[in-house]
């Protein structure tokens, strides 16, 4: 009965211990901290809502400048591309903290400004000349083997072999510079995959340039 008892005692007084415990800390708690938290919460949404909406203009007028080059329609082209330019730079500008989810708008980018020159200038421009970092500039450059691989198909039905035969020549070099690239998903998402698909092109261009030589060779 006295066990029971000093049991009984020993409950009561833990439980008064932890109702003032929970008083003080009751009367110390104005959660002003955590209003803090919450405000600082909201605004990395208000931010990653705009980077989202930046995201998807970049992406979009990256494949309407893609789909002018290949148009060959030259004025629109720069129409697009000038104002591509101030999209992704804005980007750029409010992205801190929220490059990966970029990331996407940052490939496509590469991609749109390197086929507009190799359409106008010849050649391919370095990732610096498009001010976007190494990572989005390689993934947008193996993409850009898809873009020039269709060049080749379009010279060629028009028949300009001339001209399919140097596209194909770039979609070589640009896959034989970066077959010795071998890393992780988790520094270039997709890369590999890109290469396995580069490969693919760059093969199924050459023999689309074969059989059409051959054909015309047969048709004389």
């Amino acid at each position: 009965m006295q066990a029971w008892h000093s049991s009984t005692c020993f409950f009561t007084a833990s439980a008064e211990v932890w109702r003032a415990m929970a008083k003080k800390s009751d009367n110390s708690f104005d959660g002003a901290f955590i209003q803090g938290m919450s405000a600082y919460i909201e605004a990395r949404q208000s931010r990653y809502d705009q980077i989202v909406i930046g995201s998807r203009m970049v992406i979009r007028h990256s494949a309407e400048l893609i789909t002018a080059l290949h148009n060959s329609d030259y004025d629109k082209a720069e129409e697009i591309r000038l104002k591509l330019k101030d999209e992704a730079a804005r980007l750029m500008k409010d992205d801190s903290g929220f490059e990966y989810n970029a990331m996407q708008a940052y490939q496509e980018y590469s991609e749109a400004m390197l086929f507009w020159g190799v359409k106008k200038k010849g050649r391919l421009p370095d990732y610096k000349e498009i001010g976007v970092s190494i990572e989005p500039y390689l993934l947008g450059l193996m993409d850009l083997v898809g873009e020039l691989r269709r060049e080749v198909t379009e010279a060629l039905n028009g028949r300009d072999v001339r001209r399919a035969e140097s596209y194909f020549e770039l979609i070589k070099k640009i896959y034989d510079y970066t077959r010795p690239v071998r890393v992780s998903d988790a520094i270039l998402p997709g890369f590999r995959r890109k290469q396995d698909v580069a490969r693919i092109q760059v093969e199924n261009a050459g023999l689309e340039i074969l059989n059409y030589k051959t054909f015309s060779k047969l048709d004389k």
